[in-house]
């Protein structure tokens, strides 16, 4: 229905797992990133109306984050695709990183955030030595981003666009493989290795997100201390499976009804390409109400601040599959 159901390998890995050998367009939302409040507050804040068969696809109905019963919207919890894709390459063994691996969390296109990556740069490597930097898309066009870290002698990598469909399986190869994952934020990618049984560390001063301020880094503070705090592996582990909906996993039958992908309809395929751009657009410039209570870390800002990336709001060619033997590629590295 939307681009955001596409971003990092999700529906990808979604496809393998319901046993397609191509990507279809989905019959909803599809969460696209752990979340610290509703996914249908903060990841879908621009769909208050959804089409008649359309639904919210969430990972999990167990996060401490919010509570599916108050929530404004109906959602289904589906687990998330990192779990699928994990379970799909649970016998393949990756070669270790030798080192940590840290995942500072990121700028978007829209939204800057307040905090001092060489602080964060620096710490890393007295506590945890040269490390690997997995930066996000939106830091690496930046430059000035990327030396940071390398002048602090770390090596820069990435799992590719958001929309590179072996993003995800990139990732996964980074967490099952280091020797722990860092960021200075509780995030996506925390909650990944944790789930992988990786060792896990958040240091740093809280982080500033745009119109959210700190209030982000508090509440996860807060609801998950053992992210923060001395935890064993296993607690955290079985808090992350939790986070990511393992309970919720579908066999592929089930999946391919959740998304839609049992039958052929042109709604989806009509939402994706017309009805969900335009009502994207009808939000950002206030025409369309979004939700009571809508996390939006770009509040404030003005419309005009989306046009300055206008191509990455579009929609475009659904996502490749990519062959079985082709799942955890190797992390890509930027030219500098």
């Amino acid at each position: 229905m939307d681009i955001q159901n596409h971003y990092y390998g999700h529906s990808t890995a979604l496809a393998l797992h319901a046993g397609l050998r191509a990507v279809r367009h989905i019959d909803g939302l599809l969460q696209h990133g752990w979340t610290v409040r509703s996914p249908s507050l903060v990841h879908f804040s621009d769909f208050a109306r959804l089409p008649g068969t359309a639904r919210r696809l969430v990972w999990s109905h167990a996060a401490r984050g919010w509570d599916p019963a108050e929530d404004p919207f109906e959602t289904t919890p589906i687990g998330s695709p990192f779990l699928y894709l994990s379970a799909l390459t649970a016998g393949r063994p990756v070669a270790p990183v030798g080192a940590a691996v840290a995942f500072p969390v990121h700028d978007t296109r829209l939204v800057k955030l307040a905090h001092d990556d060489a602080v964060l740069a620096g710490e890393l490597a007295e506590r945890d030595g040269p490390a690997v930097v997995c930066l996000h898309p939106e830091d690496l066009d930046r430059p000035e981003k990327r030396r940071v870290w390398i002048e602090n002698g770390h090596r820069v990598v990435s799992a590719g666009d958001r929309r590179d469909p072996q993003f995800l399986g990139r990732i996964l190869r980074l967490v099952r493989g280091a020797r722990r994952v860092v960021s200075n934020q509780l995030s996506t990618a925390v909650m990944y290795a944790a789930a992988e049984g990786t060792p896990i560390a958040i240091y740093g001063p809280d982080v500033t997100i745009g119109a959210l301020g700190t209030e982000v880094s508090r509440r996860t503070r807060e609801l998950w201390p053992e992210f923060h705090e001395d935890a064993d592996l296993e607690v955290r582990r079985a808090i992350a499976r939790l986070e990511l909906g393992h309970e919720h996993l579908l066999d592929p039958q089930a999946l391919r009804d959740a998304l839609g992908w049992d039958h052929r309809a042109a709604g989806p395929f009509l939402s994706y390409w017309a009805g969900a751009p335009v009502r994207k657009a009808g939000a950002v410039l206030g025409v369309v109400k979004r939700p009571e209570g809508s996390q939006d870390a770009g509040a404030g800002l003005s419309p005009l601040a989306f046009l300055r990336h206008p191509i990455s709001h579009l929609p475009g060619a659904l996502p490749r599959v990519p062959d079985s033997d082709a799942l955890l590629q190797e992390p890509l590295v930027p030219a500098r």
